[in-house]
């Protein structure tokens, strides 16, 4: 069973654990580690949930990411979650920080609230979409959609993918993560 460490809404530790089903039911304040996996020709690596996750199954997501265990740290969590989902051997230091984000979401379908203190990171790779040796039990499929084109879909009423029903959220964070990528 997993747990989580839980934090109030200012990302202040409240010193307790609880398992990640009990967090997500009862809206509890957590920790995450999302990263925005860049490649320079082909835009941002996005991945469609697997239908067996309980938090918005078969969904689209614009990032990798994942729960930061009791006492881990962001990068840490951020490092661990590229190896996890993508087969990446990588360390705290290939990931970039941007910024910690608060997202207050929620998925209807399954009852569960989703707040968390997201830790935002930049990866860029020149690895073909393909090549990821992703997890399957995570995720189904992956793809690089380039920056202007996701945009536009995250901006769409009837977007050509079902995304995780945080666009506005996405769009803040591909913001902050576009700055980084375009700096010299």
């Amino acid at each position: 069973m997993e747990y989580l460490a839980i934090y109030n809404a200012q990302n202040e530790p409240l010193q307790q654990t609880l398992p990640r089903r009990q967090v997500h039911e009862l809206g509890h304040w957590h920790r995450t580690a999302q990263i925005f996996v860049h490649h320079p020709e082909q835009g941002y690596l996005c991945h469609r949930r697997s239908r067996h996750k309980d938090l918005f199954p078969s969904l689209w997501d614009i990032s990798i990411g994942g729960h930061l265990s009791p006492g881990e740290s962001y990068e840490t969590c951020a490092a661990r979650e590229l190896s996890e989902e993508l087969g990446l051997a990588v360390t705290p230091a290939d990931v970039r920080f941007v910024a910690v984000m608060s997202i207050d979401g929620q998925d209807e379908q399954a009852q569960l609230l989703d707040r968390e203190h997201a830790g935002i990171f930049l990866y860029q790779t020149q690895r073909e979409a393909q090549s990821f040796e992703f997890q399957r039990e995570e995720i189904e499929v992956v793809q690089y959609v380039p920056v202007r084109q996701l945009v536009g879909e995250l901006q769409a009423p009837e977007p050509v993918r079902a995304f995780i029903p945080l666009q506005t959220q996405f769009l803040e964070m591909l913001q902050l993560v576009q700055e980084l990528v375009l700096k010299p």
